[in-house]
């Protein structure tokens, strides 16, 4: 878990206190205009909804990020907003979130107490939505009225993914648009355009009652189950992932932590670049696997070998990037964009690079971005034959290589984003901290001679390692 800032913590505190009212006073302004209905019809289709809210959020599925979790209790809590008055759908989500994150996941108090009053007032902005727009709310007649149904689910989503990013991005330290893309990015679509389920089931509740909203439950739940199964095998990936990552670097100890970095540059890259959320998400993914082909067994004696390499040898080393993206195709999810980022990451800004000699534009923007952020890493570290390099002489090669190696415009990112300064500092620093390699890992001194005699100038050189 990580430990918030003193600052954080009080914007934190400052923003659950702020929902805290919110939802406080929408639910005193709601009551004073409801009505207190007692009958059979009102009080079933109130416990249905609720013990349907509740099933739907206790098979609730995480997503990675923090301690969020995604559930489809938005259905039921907006049926309840067609079905009862603005009180009684209010009510609704807020008991089901606090009985679940009370009495099943036992949340913390701060939590239980956010997430259900987080509830109270995204179902009261829903329900306000609902009713400016000409909707009525009735347990015995439901008019179907298609600009106020879909208003409620465009507000409810709406509002909902930015209550919870904001929280979210406050206690994890992430960017806004890093949480939410990463939560609701491959779903707010799908949540917008399911708003015809809850007014099914409010229509099946008004024509059938109990046995309306039975004949809705289960095919909910088998739709749950393939949510279920798809962020199942999107964790799979994520974790083969991880596993490559970690074998490439057995193969090859001086590059420990190598992708990681890679990987940290290439997101801050693109971001500064103003790539797309979903574009990000790819370059990273494709900059932790940009060397997974050195796991070939042919790459094993180049790897390792003490000293200066052959020119076959070297032709040979050349092959990784074909390799890797040969590995990466084997992953249906990963073909397209992240695979070729892969293939194309040596690729020369001015024609020089390989495997295929693509150049400027021609070259996908992930390689682009994985050619800076390789080389980025390779000039702020330590090696045997050098030390890291200064940021000042990071700027310089870089600058020198602009147009050549290197995308201009990437160039230009490095010599002048803050957030590029900051992580070459840091990582300067780290590298002046000596870190003991295991004495299972130590290899030859002599081996980092190939990589300093190589006839390439120097952000060149070092990009080949």
């Amino acid at each position: 878990m990580r430990v918030l800032s003193s600052r954080d913590e009080s914007l934190l505190k400052t923003y659950v206190l702020a929902v805290v009212t919110g939802a406080v006073a929408a639910l005193v302004a709601a009551s004073r205009h409801t009505t207190w209905d007692q009958s059979p019809i009102f009080l079933n289709g109130f416990i249905a909804i609720l013990a349907l809210a509740i099933a739907a959020q206790i098979t609730s599925v995480s997503v990675n990020v923090g301690t969020a979790r995604m559930s489809m209790a938005f259905i039921p809590f907006l049926a309840g907003v067609f079905l009862f008055e603005p009180f009684w759908a209010m009510c609704s989500g807020g008991l089901t979130f606090l009985v679940v994150e009370a009495l099943v996941s036992r949340k913390p108090f701060v939590k239980i107490l956010f997430n259900t009053s987080k509830e109270i007032l995204v179902l009261a902005i829903a329900a306000t939505v609902y009713h400016g727009l000409g909707g009525k709310s009735s347990t015995t007649e439901f008019t179907v009225t298609p600009i106020a149904v879909l208003g409620t689910a465009i507000a409810y989503t709406t509002v909902n993914s930015i209550t919870v990013t904001v929280a979210v991005a406050l206690s994890e330290g992430m960017s806004f648009g890093q949480v939410w893309f990463r939560i609701y990015g491959g779903t707010v679509l799908y949540d917008i355009f399911a708003s015809p389920i809850p007014a099914l089931v409010a229509y099946l509740y008004t024509w059938r009652q109990l046995a309306g909203v039975a004949v809705v439950a289960l095919p909910l739940f088998v739709v749950r189950h393939i949510y279920i199964m798809n962020r199942r095998l999107e964790q799979a990936n994520r974790d083969l992932l991880g596993l490559m990552v970690k074998n490439i670097e057995a193969r090859d100890p001086y590059t420990s932590g190598h992708s990681q970095r890679v990987a940290e540059y290439a997101r801050l890259l693109a971001k500064e670049a103003g790539v797309s959320f979903r574009q990000v998400e790819q370059v990273v993914t494709a900059a932790l696997l940009h060397d997974v082909g050195k796991t070939f067994s042919e790459f094993a004696s180049v790897l390792q070998k003490e000293g200066r390499l052959t020119p076959e040898e070297r032709v040979l080393l050349q092959t990784h990037p074909v390799r890797s993206a040969e590995l990466v195709h084997a992953i249906s999810s990963l073909r397209g964009p992240v695979e070729r980022a892969v293939r194309h990451h040596h690729e020369n800004y001015d024609g020089s690079g390989y495997p295929d000699g693509l150049a400027g534009e021609d070259i996908p923007i992930g390689a682009r971005i994985i050619m800076v952020a390789d080389t980025l890493d390779a000039m702020t570290t330590d090696r045997p034959y050098r030390k890291a390099l200064s940021f000042e002489r990071v700027v310089e090669e870089v600058e020198k290589y602009s147009g050549k190696q290197f995308d201009p415009r990437l160039a230009e990112i490095v010599m002048n984003a803050p957030s590029i300064r900051r992580l070459v500092l840091k990582a300067s620093s780290a590298a002046a901290t000596p870190v003991p390699i295991p004495s299972s890992f130590h290899a030859p001194v002599a081996r980092p001679a190939r990589t300093a005699t190589m006839a390439f100038p120097l952000a060149r050189r070092m990009v080949q390692e």
